[in-house]
């Protein structure tokens, strides 16, 4: 499994990249969503602040008379706009710019509760958590994938975490202070959320040391187990990325089987004995389900939770799941990348369906596979990749030349979002 949004005015131009979608017949839960009295009060609970709980939450609200309840649970106060951690990493924002407070959903209508979710009764209809029991008429499951730094040995020593607020500021001052050697990127294992980022951090900090003047003095490694960049994509995008790094100079090592880390040595370990020791480390921790879905019926053989690929359902009535914490099955046998994006198209599928269900209608909403990110190449220049992902038999993916215009409007999405939601 391996790779950001959307909304009026980004459509239209998105929309030039995209091939027609191809229909394809993908496994997954069948159940249909059962057709309710309109006049009786409903509840829908979602399961996390993420961009697909906050996305969710607001399409229903705007969907649903306001007799109906919807209610969002995170054990944060705060929603924290991920997509920006890579230049939180590189000095180029504050950690206080990409939060937002979860509490101003209640201006929208949209009840919050920070609380810690601890356990699911799906044949009860019920959420425990720790401020109290919840019953539910439909469950939207958008908890994401939980970091899990600590299954590494060593990790937490040795490594900053690249995918946390905390790793990245602790990132930036590890490179202010850097004066030379060897900084290391690896990836520990798979899948990972937003598959293109290691290879845009890679090229941040080369131009973060060339800006400061160090970069001759400065090697930088990224070790993954990918046997290509961004391998769900077509091949010649991977192949134009590792063309990238070799051009910046960036040491590349795909198919790196990692064993461990040696904190003491500051070594990284690949199977075979081959150790790589660097001066500086930045890692990408596995990513596992939170506990809570862990513990439930929700959990599939992949190790998150299998929906169907159109409608986001589970086996279960009236829960859905979307984000990170799901698992997609492509018509070519790999998954669907966890994104950002993906969880904010997800979203608005499931809204549209739960919203005709609580009405007595039938909804025709299906996620249809599309997506797109920016990449960010440094020195203020990003590329632009987006396609149908659901294409066959492989995903169509197609890139636009990198330039500045397209990093501005990264930038100008990031502005739109925190807006937008909050």
């Amino acid at each position: 499994s391996e790779n950001e949004f959307d909304e009026t005015g980004f459509s239209n131009a998105i929309q030039k990249l995209y091939q027609r979608p191809v229909t394809s017949a993908l496994e997954g839960a069948k159940q249909p969503v059962r057709r309710l009295s309109a006049s009786e009060r409903r509840t829908v609970v979602v399961l996390g602040g993420g961009v697909g709980g906050v996305v969710v939450a607001h399409k229903l609200r705007s969907r649903l008379a306001r007799k109906h309840r919807v209610v969002v649970l995170d054990r944060s106060s705060e929603h924290l706009y991920q997509s920006s951690l890579l230049w939180q990493a590189v000095g180029q924002r504050r950690e206080s710019q990409i939060r937002r407070p979860l509490s101003r959903l209640s201006k929208k209508g949209i009840e919050f509760r920070k609380t810690e979710i601890e356990a699911l009764e799906l044949d009860r209809k019920l959420v425990r958590t720790s401020s109290g029991d919840l019953h539910y008429d439909f469950l939207v499951v958008s908890l994401g994938a939980q970091l899990a730094p600590e299954s590494v040995p060593g990790f937490e020593e040795m490594a900053l975490n690249l995918y946390d607020s905390r790793g990245c500021r602790q990132i930036h001052d590890a490179i202010e202070r850097f004066t030379g050697g060897k900084v290391g990127i690896l990836i520990t294992e798979m899948p990972f959320k937003c598959p293109a980022a290691p290879y845009e951090a890679a090229f941040l900090l080369e131009s973060f040391f060339r800006k400061k003047g160090i970069r001759r003095k400065v090697e930088i490694h990224l070790f993954t187990p990918e046997h290509t960049p961004m391998p769900v994509t077509p091949a010649a995008l991977g192949d134009a990325i590792a063309d990238m790094l070799a051009a910046r100079g960036i040491h590349y090592h795909p198919l790196y089987t990692f064993t461990e880390l040696r904190p003491e040595t500051h070594e990284i370990v690949a199977a075979g004995g081959r150790t790589d020791q660097v001066d500086l480390l930045i890692g990408v921790p596995p990513h596992r389900a939170p506990e809570v879905v862990r513990a439930s019926p929700l959990l599939g053989t992949s190790g998150f939770i299998h929906v169907d690929a159109r409608t986001l359902r589970t086996e279960y009535d009236d829960v859905f799941a979307i984000g990170d914490i799901t698992t997609v099955k492509l018509p070519n046998g790999k998954a669907l990348p966890k994104a950002g994006v993906f969880a904010h198209f997800e979203a608005e599928v499931v809204a549209k369906q739960i919203a005709a269900a609580i009405s007595g209608k039938k909804s025709q909403a299906e996620f249809d596979g599309k997506g797109y990110c920016w990449f960010e190449l440094g020195d203020g220049r990003a590329g632009f990749a987006g396609g149908n992902f659901y294409a066959e038999p492989n995903p169509r993916v197609a890139m636009r030349n990198p330039g500045r215009l397209l990093h501005w409007g990264k930038v100008a999405f990031e502005k739109w979002w925190l807006t937008r939601w909050f």
